[in-house]
């Protein structure tokens, strides 16, 4: 009888909470870290952005502006290798292939730190031609080109420290890969107040602050890389054989293929805000700025909601894995109510506190300031929706949609760079206005109707059981 007793308590105490815990507690405990590390990433471009116009202007934010689709360039790159590097590293230590799981880490540190400087080096010898593909106007083009010229150099360092910190999370140390990005953030607005404000080194200045508080989180990184817990990493892991490329690839290339269609889709909106913004009463430059600033304050908000869908992925995925498919339910479900507080949350700011928000950014006059309070009403006005799509992309992967989860992704960026590329032509400006509250109406209600399908469908299918 008292060997029943004790095996009973011992099964109770392997029980994974995930299982069991309240849903509500454990999404916090899931989600906290992840909005904290998706809030370090959206920092990067506030800070440069808040100084730049602090000191600089419209112009200088509109030039950041121009240079922001580097960031799904170098993205779309990384995510490619980092992604799938660290699944299968994961995968690897679960099968106790410790050998092989250090040579997926070793293979992916190769290749992030390949498509880096490939990356690099691309915009150093193009960096004219990228300026004005990235919808640079003549006002903006000799503050996008400095810009750009000294943010190039730290492109190899972004990869490192995005990928890298991945693989420090697989290896078990998820507070040390939060402090590399904190250390270069920090440190980020550090340099920019001083490069930009006692130096008075102008936008080169917010470049190369930007580019110290990478290298910083790079290094930190690869120190890191030398004291690893799986094992320590050899030359020989650093290879890349043909298998381990396709295996890396097959699983990055989801979110690679997303970043892929933001960079189209930001082209398309900086070229639409440049050409129709010019034809307007605020000017191609002023709508540039405009757009770039709100876009930053609403992935302030956008990144609160990524962390709390990546925190409820586990949770379901654990779930469905355990056939719980009510627990499941409930977790997503959890996540949209969080989703849309925030988003209304976002609205209430556009709407209550618009003109305070834009003076953080530094000029707020004329044809900036009037199209900047148009995009926040118009273009922002069904914000509130924008969760329901990584809530419903993570919910599809965790249960084994993985195809139904990247289409949801992509339908975002497909739909409004389509409706970018129609309205406009028949309402200039105000086509760019209406394309966005349309586009996010269209794929919420897409995205909910394919989550609410496939969630009555759990526990019917034979898969399912």
């Amino acid at each position: 009888m008292r060997n029943n007793e004790n095996e009973n308590s011992g099964a109770k105490n392997t029980v994974n909470p995930l299982g069991t815990a309240p849903v509500g507690r454990l999404l916090l405990q899931y989600a906290i870290p992840s909005i904290i590390s998706t809030l370090i990433a959206s920092l990067y471009n506030m800070v440069d952005q808040m100084f730049i116009g602090q000191r600089i202007g419209f112009l200088g934010n509109a030039a950041t502006t121009v240079a922001y689709p580097l960031t799904f360039l170098c993205g779309a790159m990384t995510l490619l290798f980092s992604n799938g590097s660290s699944v299968n590293f994961n995968i690897c230590n679960g099968r106790g292939e410790k050998d092989e799981a250090l040579h997926f880490a070793g293979a992916g540190l190769t290749l992030l730190a390949a498509e880096g400087i490939f990356t690099a080096a691309l915009v150093l010898f193009f960096t004219p031609w990228f300026v004005n593909l990235f919808g640079a106007t003549d006002q903006v083009y000799p503050y996008a080109l400095t810009y750009m010229k000294l943010v190039a150099p730290g492109l190899p360092f972004l990869a490192l420290t995005s990928g890298g910190t991945l693989l420090i999370r697989s290896d078990g140390s998820p507070r040390y890969a939060l402090i590399c990005s904190m250390s270069g953030v920090a440190l980020n607005f550090v340099l920019d107040y001083l490069f930009l404000f006692p130096m008075n080194m102008g936008i080169a200045g917010a470049a190369l602050a930007t580019v110290m508080g990478q290298v910083l989180s790079a290094l930190m990184v690869a120190a890191y890389m030398l004291h690893f817990r799986t094992g320590r990493l050899r030359r020989e892991h650093f290879a890349v054989s043909g298998s381990r490329f396709r295996q890396i690839t097959s699983i990055g290339a989801a979110g690679s293929l997303n970043q892929a269609a933001m960079l189209v889709m930001n082209l398309v909106l900086n070229s639409s805000l440049r050409y129709y913004g010019s034809q307007s009463v605020y000017g191609g430059s002023e709508a540039l700025a405009a757009a770039g600033v709100v876009t930053k304050v609403n992935f302030l908000f956008y990144s609160t909601i990524i962390g709390c869908s990546i925190g409820g992925q586990p949770i379901m995925g654990f779930n469905f894995g355990a056939r719980n498919y009510e627990r499941v339910k409930k977790t997503a479900y959890l996540v949209f109510a969080y989703a849309f507080v925030i988003g209304a949350a976002v609205t209430a700011c556009f709407w209550l506190f618009p003109e305070q928000i834009l003076r953080l950014f530094g000029d707020s006059a004329g044809g900036y300031q009037a199209f900047a309070l148009r995009y926040m009403h118009e273009f922002m006005l069904l914000v509130i929706l924008a969760g329901v799509l990584p809530v419903a992309m993570n919910a599809m992967v965790s249960i084994r949609q993985p195809l139904k989860g990247v289409i949801i992704s992509l339908s975002k960026q497909l739909v409004l760079i389509v409706l970018l590329l129609i309205l406009p032509r028949f309402l200039g400006i105000d086509g760019i206005l209406i394309a966005g509250p349309v586009a996010d109406l269209m794929v919420a209600i897409a995205a909910f109707i394919v989550i609410r399908s496939a969630f009555s469908r759990l526990g019917k299918t034979p898969a399912a059981g």
